[in-house]
């Protein structure tokens, strides 16, 4: 696991390509790419033999993150490595101070919300009509969890 680097747009944009109804293009993942530190957004990249097997994009406004993109290979999927991706974003996350984070998911897409909820996400609302589909419009879920729990 590697943050990502000037370069990465390309692969990662294929990759997202292969999982995403959606896909992000090249030049959506720019910023996640870049090396400065003061950036909004940033990536995380699993690579295998040179070969990026998954990503997950992220970002933090003061004490809030929020988790833009995530993908594994298919070939790859169920082997841990969203798992790995996601868990080593949320570190990053709260050691740069994140009490919070953020998510939108698609409704219809329970594999993604089974696997946010087994690591800690809830659900806490709808986004209606925030997917484009095929067929039209599709409402997201929208999940969080605390990183840092809160004192009373």
């Amino acid at each position: 696991m590697r943050a990502a680097v000037p370069g990465d747009e390309v692969e990662l944009a294929a990759l997202d390509s292969l999982v995403n109804p959606s896909p992000w293009t090249a030049e959506q993942f720019v910023d996640a790419c870049r090396e400065q530190e003061d950036r909004y957004e940033c990536a995380l990249v699993m690579v295998c033999d040179e070969q990026p097997e998954g990503f997950v994009v992220y970002s933090r406004v003061l004490d809030e993150a929020c988790i833009h993109n995530i993908a594994i290979r298919p070939a790859m999927q169920g082997a841990g490595l969203g798992q790995l991706l996601l868990t080593a974003a949320l570190a990053r996350l709260r050691e740069a101070g994140a009490a919070r984070c953020c998510l939108e998911v698609r409704e219809s897409n329970m594999a993604a919300i089974g696997f946010y909820r087994r690591l800690g996400f809830e659900s806490g609302g709808v986004r209606r009509n925030y997917y484009t589909t095929a067929a039209g419009r599709e409402d997201a879920v929208l999940m969080s969890r605390q990183l840092i729990e809160q004192e009373c």
